[in-house]
């Protein structure tokens, strides 16, 4: 997921681990953002809860036997 920092306006990204483990953590708490830090200006960007949501890859679909 790629992000640009509010504050410097520099472009950066958040893997898929960072996000399921951010995903999981807001679930267990209650949360409803998720706070991504620039490594430039190291400012905190919210992430909201749903953005992350969309950003995980969907699951496959089961395969129908063939038979």
């Amino acid at each position: 997921m790629q992000l640009r920092c509010y504050q410097c306006s520099w472009s950066f990204g958040v893997g898929k681990d960072e996000i399921a483990a951010a995903l999981e953590a807001l679930q267990a708490s209650g949360g409803t953002h998720y706070d991504a830090h620039c490594p430039r200006c190291k400012r905190a960007n919210k992430i909201s809860l749903e953005q992350l949501k969309r950003s995980l890859p969907r699951p496959r679909p089961a395969e129908k036997p063939t038979a």
